[in-house]
Parts: C-alpha cells; sequence; structure tokens
C-alpha cells in the first residue's frame, strides 16, 4: 500500500478512536471492502494493546450480500478484520441480513453516531448503487455490473458474485450524527469530484453527502 494509503487509514482510525474515547457507548456504520482494511488493521493494534474500549460500543454493517457462503459474507469480513481483535461483545455485532427492522434498531440505541463509507467507482455508499432514490431505508438491491466487477476478485470472477445484497439506505446514512467517506484509489478520483460538486443526483448515491452537516471525506489520492 503507499503511504499516501497508509496516512489516510491513520487519519480515519484516529477518527473513530477519538469517537470511541469520547463516547464509549458509541454506535458505528462500519464498511467493508479494500478501502477500510488499513483502518481496521490500525483499531485492531490498538484495541490489542488495550487502549481502546469497545465493550459499550455497538457496530453496524452498513450491508451484506444476500444468499452467499458465510466465509464471503461481510459479517465475516468485519469480525476477521476487527470484531475478533478487540472486546466489542458478539450481541453489539449487528448486521441487515440477521435484522428484521435494521433502522428500528438503529434509532432504539440511539442512532449512528459515526457512519463510515467506502465509495464505489460507480458513486455508491455502502450498497445504494444508482439510481437509490434519498428516501430509502434499509433494503435489498440488485448489484450492478460494475460492482460485481470490482468484487470479484473475492470469488473469483464477476458471474460468482452474488447478484442481490441488503444495504442501509439513504435516510440510514443521513440520520447519522457525523459521516466519513473515505476514497481509495485514483479510479474514485472522478466520480468523488462528482459527488462533491454540488449537484445532488440518484445517479451518484454519494452526492447525497451534501445534504449533511458533518462530513469528513479522506482520499489517498492528489486532488
Amino acid at each position: 500500500m503507499s503511504n499516501l494509503y497508509d496516512a489516510m487509514s491513520l487519519n480515519v482510525a484516529e477518527e473513530i478512536a477519538r469517537q470511541l474515547k469520547l463516547k464509549p457507548n458509541s454506535l458505528f456504520g462500519m464498511p467493508t471492502g479494500k478501502s477500510p482494511v488499513g483502518v481496521y488493521q490500525i483499531l485492531s493494534n490498538l484495541s490489542q494493546e488495550g487502549l481502546l474500549d469497545w465493550s459499550k460500543a455497538h457496530c453496524f454493517a452498513l450491508d451484506d450480500y444476500l444468499n452467499v457462503e458465510e466465509k464471503h459474507s461481510f459479517h465475516h469480513f468485519l469480525e476477521e478484520n476487527l470484531y475478533k481483535n478487540t472486546n466489542l461483545p458478539q450481541s453489539h455485532k449487528h448486521s441487515p441480513i440477521y435484522q428484521d427492522d435494521y433502522d428500528r434498531l438503529i434509532r432504539e440505541l440511539g442512532g449512528l453516531d459515526l457512519c463510515v463509507l467506502g465509495l464505489g467507482t460507480n458513486g455508491h455508499i455502502a450498497f445504494n448503487e444508482p439510481g437509490t432514490p434519498a428516501s430509502s431505508w434499509t433494503h435489498c438491491h440488485f448489484l450492478t455490473e460494475s460492482t460485481k466487477e470490482a468484487n470479484a476478485p473475492a470469488f473469483g470472477g464477476s458471474d460468482k458474485v452474488p447478484t442481490t445484497a441488503i444495504t442501509i439506505g439513504i435516510e440510514t446514512i443521513l440520520e447519522s450524527k457525523a459521516i466519513i467517506l473515505i476514497a481509495s484509489g485514483e479510479r474514485k478520483k472522478n466520480v468523488l469530484e462528482k459527488a462533491l460538486s454540488g449537484q445532488i443526483t440518484p445517479e451518484i448515491p454519494a452526492s447525497y453527502l451534501a445534504l449533511h452537516p458533518h462530513v469528513r471525506v479522506f482520499r489517498d489520492f492528489e486532488k
């Protein structure tokens, strides 16, 4: 990984650690994929060193595939890359595939304090693909070809990637108290520029983030 990626990962990890220390019972929206791997490595190291206490926190996976082997699930990804290295209680590890009313649970626990998002090459956030309306809550979605191609390496080909997923919606995201958007890789540069242009469009779901007052963007490439 590049020095820019390492620096970005450290900055994001520090923001998450700061939120956890400020409010030990924080609710986090947690992404998967390649972008946050460095973040989770840093958080895992801090947790193993006893510098972070997750015992009162709750973590919510942003999304997951439907009808997929456990080893390919995002719940498994989070367990392997972060959860198992922390003292986060098992009952505080939430996934939309195991919860009937995800949005209600989030609200009942006080709402997401920090939602961390990755940026898809087509502008998706979580699995909210292009065309997703702003007035969307946790829902099922058909994945676009570009998203399946991006996730193909984990399955050995895009034709083997699941076609459907469940994801938190745009409204779920915008109800978070604070949001972090991670844009990793030069190929995200163009879509990030469009997302931050000020023009809000369903064709670039990340553009909805302009509606939120507390969004921070972290990237590992030059502007």
